[in-house]
């Protein structure tokens, strides 16, 4: 049986979809000619087909089989980038091109060359980098942003999208020269649902794949789990398949998986063009799939009701019912439900179900979200002001995602007449590029982006603060590596976000131990990419923070070379658009007070809140945990804060970071003082 894996050595590779193909269905097999087909050629290849159905894999094997085998391969998903990043990681940069462009730096283009480079979801590429893009490959050569030298580059291209590009085009976004330059030779591979002949050797070398990992001896597919496996419709294809076996791994006993432990529903996910018929006589006897029709006909019609935060409200309903279908018993809800009793309890509380308590002894005291739930509640409707939209920019982790899980700063707003709009950012640097930008109000970041911003110009002001954290970032080695302290480095690659505060934490560090920047190998990596690379041996070390940092030492064991004890502050910093802030300050206080709310609730309730965090973000619970009991109050930009800012501003000025002084007191913020 011919498999297809991604590799588990240090290849690079910014973007993982499915981990194997098997090319057991006769569809499958004559795909895989086709590959051997097109694969020795220099021809640029377009590859289609849903999330999850293994497009990198497919290119890495025409890599594989083509001349440029011993070259590089390089894989990048464009969607993972914003606008403003996508350019420079893809075409490079020359240093001081942007804010926060320190150094020179190539793109993947130049990384690739001599080999493949695959461009994975193509269709999110802006208008303005298509054009780009479709130079380069007419042109044979890229020209770094800020610098006018181009730079010759040998690549072929494989580009993968699960969009319609046809449908794109007639859209108008997507250009049609750009679509017959890539799509030279086509591959389409079909979703898992419509080649089931491998659906259960794929489920046998997972099977096989994690009962090693996990340390297990034998473990057998039972008929009646190849039964469901087979059943299923698979709207995730690859990637959901592999992690329904490795659930189904966990939860089996006695060395054999049984179809409840397969958790997959019937034909999930089937569109409905109108609303299937109910069944005659809705009685308790109902099969399962006539429950379900009856759930769907019952859903279109919220649908087509329409309405806001509708997601929120059927979770309300979802979660509500169950507790009282399991005589609110909140184990048994989460058996039901098949999810944690944690995961249980925070929505009941979330939702005002559940009233929280107090670890420990001692009677149990109200969470401090409920008053203002109830009081929410019974509002009036705001009046004599028209709709205004908050947009709040925030980076994976932080408690501004907590915020935005529980969803009670909505509430406060709605109140204001106020409506919310959130947008997710790699790094602080992009944030407050947003915010010059005026496609931002208000956001969250570390210690050196305030200051990068301010040297740029952006009318930012802060708004608030975070305790310091020195110990809640670090520079960390897997357990088993051979570097045993920050000298060791040398020579050694690092991965590090761009611009955060660990990147200044980075170079304190090699300066404590007589290096610099120019020592290391330094890769600039989004948090998730540098996770990525981190865990797959792809780096030797990395510079992270909390709570990347505690789940990393939670699964990993990760050891900390050096944290910011002594060398950084790591402190928080809530910044606004200036103009903004000065017209909204009403404004600014409830988003500060929803978040002095939710830090409370952690504070009281670490597990509950990590539950509603670790549903949010896919991270470990217990990390989570651990990070948020430990959590202290924002408060206001006090003098020593002040102070304390204008020290590393002035450190940063020194290291030729920014190229102009700072002065930090001219952007603070006071509730309704214009600055």
């Amino acid at each position: 049986m011919p498999v297809l894996t991604l590799p588990a050595d240090g290849a690079t590779s910014l973007t993982v979809r499915a981990k194997a193909i098997v090319f057991e269905d006769p569809r499958s097999r004559a795909m895989l000619s086709r590959i051997e087909q097109v694969a020795p050629s220099e021809a640029t290849i377009l590859v289609t087909g849903e999330t999850g159905t293994g497009k990198e894999i497919v290119a890495r094997q025409i890599h594989q089989l083509s001349r440029r085998a011993k070259g590089p391969f390089i894989a990048v998903n464009c969607g993972a980038f914003s606008e403003n990043l996508v350019e420079s990681e893809l075409f490079g940069h020359q240093r001081g091109a942007f804010t926060g462009a320190l150094e020179s730096k190539a793109g993947w283009f130049e990384a690739a060359s001599g080999g493949t480079l695959f461009l994975d979801e193509v269709g999110d590429l802006p208008l303005s980098l298509q054009v780009k893009l479709l130079r380069v490959l007419q042109e044979g050569e890229v020209v770094r942003l800020g610098s006018r030298q181009a730079i010759p580059v040998d690549v072929r291209l494989i580009a993968a999208t699960n969009v319609d590009l046809q449908e794109a085009m007639a859209a108008g976004h997507f250009r049609e020269d750009l679509f017959y330059r890539l799509n030279v030779v086509s591959l389409n591979l079909p979703p898992l649902r419509e080649r089931p002949g491998d659906i259960e050797p794929l489920a046998q070398y997972f099977v096989e794949l994690y009962r090693k990992r996990l340390g297990l001896e034998r473990v057998d597919l039972s008929p009646a789990a190849v039964q469901r496996f087979s059943a299923h419709s698979w709207p995730g294809n690859i990637r959901e398949l592999e992690n329904t076996v490795h659930h189904a791994l966990l939860v089996c006993r006695g060395g054999r998986i049984e179809a409840d432990d397969v958790r997959v529903s019937v034909n999930p996910g089937r569109r409905l063009s109108t609303p299937p018929p109910a069944p005659e006589a809705p009685g308790l006897d109902a099969s399962p799939e006539q429950a379900f029709s009856r759930l769907e006909q019952a859903l279109v019609q919220v649908f087509e009701v329409g309405g806001e935060n509708l997601h929120q409200r059927i979770d309300e309903r979802l979660m509500a019912a169950a507790y009282r279908f399991c005589e609110q018993n909140q184990l048994q809800t989460a058996r039901l439900l098949g999810i944690s009793r944690n995961v249980v309890r925070a929505r009941l509380i979330q939702h005002g179900v559940l009233s929280g308590a107090r670890r420990g002894s001692g009677p149990p005291s109200q969470p401090p979200l409920e008053s203002d739930r109830i009081e929410l509640a019974n509002a009036p409707a705001a009046s004599g002001r028209g709709r205004s939209v908050l947009r709040i920019g925030y980076q994976l982790f932080g408690r501004l995602v907590l915020v935005k899980a529980l969803g009670d700063l909505e509430r406060r707003l709605a109140v204001q007449g106020v409506g919310l709009e959130w947008f997710e950012f790699p790094g602080g640097l992009q944030l407050v590029d947003a915010l010059h930008e005026g496609r931002l109000d208000f956001g969250v970041v570390g210690e050196c982006p305030p200051v990068f911003a301010q040297a740029a110009a952006t009318p930012i002001v802060y708004v608030a603060s975070e305790p310091a954290a020195p110990e809640g970032e670090a520079i960390i080695v897997p357990r088993d590596s051979r570097v045993r302290s920050v000298a060791e480095l040398r020579g050694r690659s690092i991965a590090l976000n761009r611009g955060a505060n660990v990147h200044y934490l980075v170079l304190r560090a090699l300066e404590e131990v007589g290096l610099s920047a120019a020592d290391v190998d330094v890769r600039f990596l989004a948090p998730q990419e540098a996770e990525v690379a981190f865990r797959e041996g792809q780096v030797d070390a990395w510079a992270i923070w909390d709570p990347w940092l505690a789940s990393v030492q939670e699964t990993m064991g990760a050891r900390v070379l050096r944290d910011g004890r002594g060398l950084t502050k790591n402190e928080t910093y809530y910044v606004a658009r200036k103009q903004w802030a000065e017209a909204e300050p009403e404004v600014v206080e409830s988003v500060l007070a929803a978040v002095e709310q939710v830090t409370s609730f952690a504070q009281h309730h670490p597990a509950e809140a990590a539950a509603v965090l670790a549903a949010e973000c896919g991270m470990d619970a217990a990390a989570l945990e651990t990070w948020l009991s430990g959590l202290k109050r924002a408060g206001a930009m006090t003098g020593a804060k002040v102070e304390a800012q204008q020290r590393l501003a002035d450190r940063l000025f020194g290291l030729n970071l920014v190229s102009n002084r700072v002065r930090v007191a001219d952007a603070q913020w006071s509730p309704g003082v214009a600055v």
